[in-house]
């Protein structure tokens, strides 16, 4: 497991976690870089989140796991799953139109997309 290293906590320097710090991240006075000393050892090492729960490899990937079925947009299939995605070209005067009209109706224009996809499909059923 690979960890971000801050080399201003090497120079003494204290700063506050990033669970308590509510400005941009990273400020412009921390460099943060990734480098080989900061390598985890998960099983020598102890380590511990912010509520106290000792870090192992089942917590990683039970977090890797969260973070893949809760980033992104929600699904339109159901919980925790991909929706398909159908991904297709426009003229820059069509996709100018397309966000005009969803901006006026309080749209987005995926959901204008997916409105005349379905118009369309039900209208052509066989």
């Amino acid at each position: 497991m690979r960890a971000w290293h801050n080399p201003a906590c090497d120079a003494g320097r204290t700063e506050k976690a990033v669970t308590e710090y509510n400005g941009p991240w990273p400020t412009d006075d921390i460099e943060l870089s990734l480098d080989d000393e900061s390598d985890v050892d998960l099983q020598a090492e102890e380590v511990y989140g912010r509520r106290g729960n000792r870090i192992d490899q089942a917590y990683v990937d039970a977090a890797v796991e969260h973070v893949r079925r809760t980033v992104g947009r929600p699904s339109l299939t159901a919980p925790g799953t991909r929706s398909p995605q159908v991904t297709f070209r426009l003229s820059p005067e069509e996709k100018a139109a397309a966000r005009e009209l969803a901006e006026r109706e309080g749209k987005t224009v995926s959901q204008l997309a997916r409105e005349a996809f379905a118009r369309y499909l039900r209208d052509h059923a066989a």
